[in-house]
C-alpha cells in the first residue's frame, strides 16, 4: 500500500494536531510540505516535528503547485474555505482536510460541496469528538441494541454553535445513523457571539424531525443548562477547559439511554447496568484529543484506499448538518417551520440577517 504524499497548511493549535495525527500514521501518510503565512510559526513547527527546511513554506499555492500532494490538510479560519478548496481542486488534490464550521453561508458550503464531489476530491470536515473513548463507549451501546429501538437523540454544549454546536449536530446524525431531517424549527437570540472569527448567536435552540421517525432537540450557548462548573461569562477570553468540554449527546431507546460527553465522562442506563445508571470517566479531552485525532486521520486513509469505508465525517454528511443549523437560523428569522432540503435561494445569508436584528443579552449565570 503506498503512503498518500500530505501537506498542512496552518501551523495553529488545530494545525499542529492535525498534523500529529498524519505523523502518528506513518504507514499511510508522509509529509511533503508544511505551510504558514507566518514564517515564525512554519520555523518553529519545521524544528518541533522534524521537518527539512525545503518542505517548509509560507505561500500555499507555491507549496501547492511545487509539490502536488494527495491529500491537503488545512486550518484556518471560516472566511477562508473557498479559497483553499480552489487551490485543491486546481492543483488536482484528491483528499482535503479542514476545520468546522464548513462555511459561514449555506451557498458557501453548496459551493464548496458541489466542488469537491464534481472534482472527486474525498473531502472530510473535523468533527472528530466521535473518535474520543467517550463516544466510542456510546456508539457500542447503540450498535449492540442494548439502547433498544432509538427515538430521541438531544444534544448540548456551552460554548456557542460555530465552535461547538456544529459538532453536535455531526453527532446527532452520527447516531442516527445518518437518516436525513425532514424539518427544523429554531429560535436564536444574542448578538456577542456574530463578532466572533467563528460567528453564531449566543444561544441556540432548535428541534429537528428526521425521516425514520427520530426527533432530536439541540441546545447551544450561554442558556444551555451547564454539566461541569466553570466561571465564564460573554468574553473573548474564554479559557478554563471546563467551558470547552461541557457538553453532552444523549440517546434514548426504548429499552434504555445512555450520553457521552467530551470532557470522557458517560453514563447509562439500560437492561444491562441492572436497573442503575452506570458512569465512568475515560480520559480527559486535554490527553484524548491527540489519540482520538489519530484515529480520525488514519479513517480517512482507509476511505482514501477503498471507497466503500466511507468516513464518517465526511463533506456531505456535514454538508447536511451544516444545513441544519442554518435552518435554526432561518426559522428563527422567518417565524416558520423549515423543510429540509432548504428550498430558500442559497444566497440568502442568515448570518447577515441576524447581524441586523439581533441585540445584546445581559449576561446571566444559569446553573
Amino acid at each position: 500500500m503506498a503512503k498518500h504524499s500530505t501537506v498542512q497548511i496552518g501551523l495553529g493549535a488545530r494545525g499542529k494536531t492535525q498534523l500529529m495525527a498524519f505523523l502518528d500514521n506513518p504507514d499511510y501518510f508522509e509529509i511533503v510540505g508544511i505551510c504558514d503565512i507566518f514564517p515564525e510559526s512554519v520555523e518553529k513547527a519545521g524544528k518541533q516535528f522534524s521537518i527539512d527546511e525545503s518542505r517548509r513554506y509560507t505561500n500555499a499555492e507555491t507549496m501547492l503547485g511545487e509539490l502536488r500532494p494527495d491529500i491537503m490538510a488545512f486550518a484556518t479560519m471560516p472566511d477562508v474555505r473557498i479559497e483553499m478548496v480552489e487551490l485543491a481542486v486546481k492543483y488536482g488534490v484528491k483528499g482535503l482536510m479542514f476545520e468546522k464550521p464548513m462555511a459561514t453561508t449555506l451557498e458557501d458550503a453548496r459551493y464548496i460541496t458541489d466542488l469537491c464531489n464534481k472534482n472527486g476530491i474525498k473531502a472530510v470536515v473535523c468533527h472528530q469528538h466521535k473518535y474520543l473513548a467517550s463516544f466510542l463507549k456510546l456508539r457500542e451501546m447503540i450498535d449492540s441494541g442494548e439502547l433498544g429501538e432509538i427515538y430521541q437523540i438531544d444534544a448540548a454544549c456551552q460554548a456557542h454553535a460555530s465552535q461547538l454546536g456544529t459538532h453536535y449536530i455531526d453527532y446527532i446524525l452520527w447516531a442516527n445513523n445518518n437518516h436525513k431531517a425532514l424539518s427544523v424549527v429554531g429560535h436564536v437570540h444574542g448578538d456577542f457571539f456574530l463578532k466572533d472569527h467563528h460567528p453564531s448567536p449566543d444561544f441556540v435552540l432548535g428541534e429537528i424531525a428526521f425521516e425514520n421517525g427520530v426527533r432530536s432537540y439541540f441546545d447551544c450557548g450561554y442558556f444551555s443548562k451547564p454539566k461541569t462548573k466553570h466561571n465564564v461569562g460573554f468574553t473573548y477570553k474564554v479559557t478554563e477547559s471546563q467551558y470547552w468540554t461541557d457538553d453532552r449527546l444523549t440517546v434514548y431507546g426504548t429499552t434504555g439511554y445512555a450520553w457521552a460527553e467530551c470532557n470522557g465522562r458517560w453514563a447509562a442506563f439500560t437492561p444491562r447496568t441492572g436497573g442503575q445508571v452506570v458512569s465512568g470517566h475515560c480520559q480527559n479531552f486535554s490527553d484524548e484529543q491527540h489519540p482520538a485525532q489519530a484515529r480520525y486521520t488514519r479513517d480517512f486513509a482507509l476511505w482514501m484506499d477503498e471507497d466503500s469505508k466511507v468516513h464518517s465525517s465526511n463533506l456531505n454528511t456535514a454538508y447536511h448538518g451544516y444545513e441544519i443549523l442554518e435552518s435554526m437560523y432561518m426559522s428563527a428569522l422567518e417565524r416558520t417551520r423549515i423543510d429540509l432540503p432548504v428550498t430558500f435561494p442559497l444566497e440568502y445569508d442568515a448570518l447577515a440577517e441576524l447581524k441586523k436584528m439581533l441585540t445584546s443579552v445581559t449576561y446571566k449565570k444559569f446553573e
